[in-house]
């Protein structure tokens, strides 16, 4: 009921990133932290009130009864058990864990991941062979809290008395940005500002970016109608990436003729755009965040915590962009206009952060063959970073990586995508259940693919493909004669992308 109610996400936060996904719970027999402890957390590190961690708690009792009940596992779960079996090799059996040991581990994005996870980068490396890189404003994946501070405590952690040397130092700052111009990077300080105003626990403070050379500000397209945006995208920015809300991207996709240059503002963490318009990143926001946007950009008081993950999805999207940004809503709504005053006039923000435009006023801008390549080439490298774990964000990767490379007119880059997502597609058919036929005729049509694959020399996609997908579906003999003949000659990983 509503007098009992707290944001899924607050409770899934707390249950991932603390109770979890923290070293005081796996400091535990069974790897979970209990109430007392969850309950003593200080203040900056979990800011729920008491209150509300008592009914995260009780969430959280019954999750894990469902869990049980079902015979079912999550990311948390999944981790526990690799520390797991990873500290029982190491005790007993040194010489398997050399086989898994890295001289040096090098991680980006390091915001993405629960103390868990980042112990086991410790164990696998060393705690003086790590180089972590991240921006905690930047920490937007759903059901993660992050410090610096956390990295600091895994360390002590790990490590005995004897070796505190080893404790990886405080973070060093990076505020020198060789990628944005000064119009998209002012934007992103304030916003930031905003943010550590706000929500001073949020994240550690930085310092604000500073870029090497001047720029436009950005451009704001006001209750702009979709045709008109349709027409804006195929006739004078072509190319131009859209940003929106993860759960939106269907239904903007479609909205805009299938422009396949359409991506989830978590999706594109990481990446980066010549041209940029987040599209209905206001109006597309829940009603009971409206009023509280309004008043986050107003200065105001605001109670909604769950408002801070969303400032941060905001400047993530402001971060991709390089050169052309463009804000652009296409109905009215509380926190989109309170958002264009705040950056187009001087009545609430000190300066003109950017400029209201007509969608007629926008120059017409091409993309050269190279750039629609390199844009192809990011985009198939990202698909190939998915292709073991999530077969359908490959699959979508692929697709913008497909149109960049047609744009781009590389026939040889196009042929080797097509052939590469219909490996997929056949993987994806499999998995789920929809490919009749005998296992025969399975065989047979797997046969083809591989033979595609190889002349395209795709042979980590041909491992994929026989090892996840074909193989368990075969005979035993079959099975033994293809691990001889072919999956033995293949290769287990590649530094290298296929499409270079």
């Amino acid at each position: 009921n509503s007098k009992d109610h707290i944001d899924p996400m607050i409770a899934w936060t707390n249950i991932r990133t603390f109770i979890k996904g923290s070293v005081e719970a796996l400091a535990n027999t069974d790897q979970i932290l209990d109430k007392t402890g969850f309950m003593q957390l200080g203040k900056k590190r979990c800011r729920l009130d008491h209150e509300g961690r008592l009914k995260v708690y009780d969430i959280f009792v019954r999750y894990q009864k469902v869990l049980a009940d079902l015979d079912l596992w999550d990311d948390n779960d999944r981790i526990s058990m690799l520390l797991k079996r990873l500290k029982e090799v190491l005790d007993n059996d040194h010489k398997s864990f050399e086989r898994v040991k890295q001289s040096k581990i090098y991680v980006d994005e390091i915001q993405d991941y629960t103390q868990s996870e980042i112990l086991l980068f410790f164990l696998l490396s060393g705690p003086g062979n790590l180089f972590l890189a991240g921006d905690p404003a930047q920490s937007v994946i759903e059901g993660i809290d992050f410090r610096f501070e956390e990295i600091r405590s895994v360390g002590y952690f790990v490590t005995d008395p004897t070796s505190r040397d080893l404790i990886p130092e405080k973070p060093r700052k990076v505020t020198v940005n060789f990628r944005s111009h000064s119009g998209v990077l002012d934007t992103a300080a304030a916003i930031l500002r905003r943010l550590f105003d706000v929500f001073p626990d949020s994240a550690k403070e930085l310092g604000e970016d500073r870029g090497v050379f001047e720029g436009p500000r950005p451009g704001v397209f006001c209750n702009v109608r979709v045709d008109r945006l349709r027409t804006l995208i195929t006739e004078k920015l072509n190319g131009v990436v859209i940003l929106t809300h993860d759960e939106k991207v269907s239904y903007w996709k479609r909205a805009l003729a299938d422009y396949p240059l359409v991506y989830g503002i978590r999706g594109a963490k990481g990446l980066e755009f010549k041209r940029v318009i987040i599209l209905g990143f206001f109006v597309d926001m829940p009603n009971d965040l409206q009023k509280p946007w309004r008043d986050f950009l107003l200065g105001r008081e605001v109670s909604k915590q769950e408002l801070e993950v969303k400032v941060k999805l905001l400047y993530t999207a402001v971060t991709r962009c390089i050169e052309q940004l463009f804000f652009a809503e296409t109905v009215r709504s509380i926190a989109g206009d309170a958002f264009v005053r705040w950056t187009t006039t001087t009545s609430i923000h000190p300066t003109v952060l950017a400029t209201r435009q007509n969608v007629d006023e926008v120059e017409k801008m091409v993309l050269t063959q190279d750039e629609w390549i390199a844009n192809g080439l990011e985009n198939a490298e990202v698909a190939e970073s998915h292709a073991d774990s999530n077969i359908e964000e490959s699959y979508l990767m692929l697709e913008k990586a497909l149109f960049c490379f047609e744009q781009g007119k590389n026939d040889e880059l196009a042929r080797k995508v097509r052939t590469h997502r219909a490996s997929l597609l056949f993987r994806l058919n499999l998995e789920e259940g929809r490919v009749s036929g005998s296992p025969g005729t399975i065989e047979f049509n797997s046969a083809l693919l591989v033979e595609q694959l190889a002349s395209e020399n795709l042979l980590l996609e041909v491992r994929r493909l026989l090892t996840l997908s074909v193989l368990p579906l075969l005979g035993q003999y079959t099975k033994e004669q293809m691990e001889k003949n072919i999956l033995s000659k293949l290769p287990i990983e590649s530094t290298d992308s296929p499409f270079t």
